[in-house]
């Protein structure tokens, strides 16, 4: 499903890069890649269908609120073998892939930033180069993929996680800027409460652009609880998040 090349030139691909990358660090990747599976069981788990030329790849996603994940893909053609995307801002950050060729099981481990792939590893030793346009196109093809992919397992999500997300009506105070922005509002009952803004829904980034223009304002917020790797806090932190603002009068 996310070979565009036949596997011979996938296996050229891998060995390439392997040598012209080899020096990539990865320690991101990896601590993105425990976040993920070690709190798979708060996020929400849905079940979509796309096809490509190959035929029709079943998919499953792990949602975060609204945000996608994790996905694993299941396309007909490859038999048991699977392709596992890891997902930052809902572009692939790592993809682990297996496979079977010639009767052994291949893994592949690959590695993007910023939409390229910056390093790729096979557990097939017998593959010699291949030049670096390959590289490029097959990072786009993954891309395309991703992009469809997620657009089909949204349209299955509801917003929410295992931890169901909450709604409060309040005020909004505005946005308190630090290492990370924070929603500050006053609630019903006189509370004050300041959310995480880690991954704002489009309802939320327009007050970004000005929140001097809604201070004072009524609104219903939809929140959650998640646990998200906070590095300035030594690690994974469990947060309140905004993931939805509605606006309910002046």
């Amino acid at each position: 499903m996310i070979r565009k090349l036949p596997h011979l030139s996938v296996l050229l691909l891998l060995a390439f890069s392997c040598v012209a990358v080899a020096d990539v660090d990865t320690a991101h990747h990896k601590t993105v890649y425990a976040q993920i599976n070690n709190n798979g069981e708060a996020f929400q788990k849905v079940t979509a269908s796309a096809s490509d030329d190959s035929g029709r790849i079943s998919l499953t996603g792990w949602l975060d609120g609204v945000e996608v994940r994790k996905i694993v893909a299941k396309p007909g053609c490859m038999g048991n073998g699977a392709d596992e995307y890891y997902l930052e801002n809902e572009k692939p950050l790592f993809v682990f892939s297996t496979y079977e060729k010639t009767g052994k099981k291949v893994e592949e481990r690959i590695y993007f930033d910023g939409g390229r792939i910056v390093k790729w590893l096979t557990t097939d030793k017998s593959a010699p180069v291949l030049h670096g346009e390959d590289y490029e196109s097959q990072a786009g093809y993954l891309n395309s993929h991703c992009t469809d992919f997620v657009a089909a397992l949204k349209s299955k999500g509801t917003g929410k996680t295992a931890k169901d997300a909450q709604s409060v009506d309040g005020v909004f105070l505005g946005i308190e800027q630090g290492d990370y922005a924070h929603w500050n509002m006053r609630t019903a009952d006189g509370r004050e409460m300041s959310l995480f803004i880690l991954r704002p829904g489009t309802s939320v980034s327009k007050v970004l652009d000005n929140p001097d223009a809604f201070a004072g304002r009524k609104c219903r917020v939809t929140w959650n609880i998640s646990t998200e790797n906070i590095p300035e806090a030594g690690g994974n932190l469990q947060v309140e998040q905004i993931l939805d603002v509605e606006w309910t009068g002046r």
